[in-house]
């Protein structure tokens, strides 16, 4: 394969293509072994594969160009390993897969039908180094890139697609808050991009991500009524707190959305600061099984279960 010399690429280590080619009995043998973990995923069979094919179809010229050699099997063997190759390198962070699988013709997928393009793989899970060569050699990126770097948290990731003129919507904002990491938030917001004014602040507290909803706060974000209902809903006491110190409103449907899921304490906070209820705070506590709660309803003056059904 004389043709491209000039162009950097890295082939599979010995390890990996020795442990490829083992059964799988002596595969897990090897596993036992305190020995290097060899990381042989989907991506690394796939390119291997290929290599074999493109060898025994009777077709192999040294003096080629490699970079036909994917399209020189996959008329005749195109099934599930052959697609995809290049978007789970990036998933996985396997650099090595990556690079030579688009040395040997592998094309980027469309992200359309894929769901997630390489660059937004490499994003989601962290790999730095793929999502760089990814976008340096065409693959697409999109607003999903930043929103899925600030998914799991991938600061290095979302700060190189930002700089690199990669669009960013609310959705960036909203996985950060969902996710607790502040920094993506931080960084995204200093930064100019957009959030939800009408529903970051409670998915913030139906998260519990106590530290985002201060930053939104102190940031200026509004909050409403469902910011204490969300924190409510899943008994984050410290968030329910934190947002009535702060001058969050509430309604009648915190006690009840307490009740529901059984946050007895959310329930006693809420009613102990002036929270209002009614019939249906006992009803939810009742038909979710939370005698605790609907026991504290009934003693503190919560109008009867019975009121509901006009008994």
């Amino acid at each position: 394969m004389a043709a491209n010399d000039n162009k950097t690429y890295i082939i599979p280590s010995l390890l990996k293509s020795a442990y490829h080619a083992c059964i799988k009995i002596h595969r897990d043998k090897y596993d036992e072994l305190r020995v290097p973990d060899v990381d042989l995923q989907f991506c690394c069979k796939s390119i291997y594969r290929i290599i074999r094919m493109n060898t025994e179809s009777g077709n192999f010229d040294s003096f080629s160009d490699r970079r036909f050699m994917y399209n020189k099997v996959q008329n005749y063997a195109y099934d599930e390993s052959m697609k995809n190759i290049c978007e789970k390198a990036a998933s996985f962070g396997h650099i090595d897969c990556l690079m030579l699988a688009r040395e040997i013709g592998v094309p980027w997928s469309d992200s359309s039908e894929y769901g997630q393009s390489a660059c937004s793989q490499a994003a989601r899970n962290g790999h730095l180094m793929c999502l760089i060569y990814a976008h340096e050699n065409g693959s697409h990126w999109d607003e999903r890139t930043c929103s899925d770097a600030a998914m799991n948290g991938n600061l290095a990731c979302l700060k190189y697609a930002h700089e690199q003129g990669c669009p960013w919507d609310v959705s960036t904002c909203h996985n950060a808050v969902k996710m607790g990491d502040l920094n993506c938030l931080r960084y995204a917001h200093e930064n100019g991009c957009p959030w939800d004014q009408n529903t970051i602040c409670s998915k913030a507290a139906f998260s519990g991500r106590l530290e985002c909803l201060r930053y939104l706060h102190e940031s200026g974000c509004p909050w409403d009524r469902n910011t204490c209902y969300g924190a409510a809903k899943n008994g984050y006491l410290y968030c329910l707190i934190y947002a009535r110190k702060h001058g969050c409103p509430w309604d009648k449907r915190t006690c009840t959305a307490a009740a529901s899921g059984g946050f007895l304490e959310c329930l006693r906070y809420a009613h102990e600061n002036g929270c209002a209820w009614d019939v249906e705070t006992c009803y939810e506590a009742a038909i979710n099984g939370h005698f605790a709660c609907l026991q504290y309803a009934q003693e503190n003056g919560c109008p009867d279960l019975m009121l509901r059904f006009g008994w």
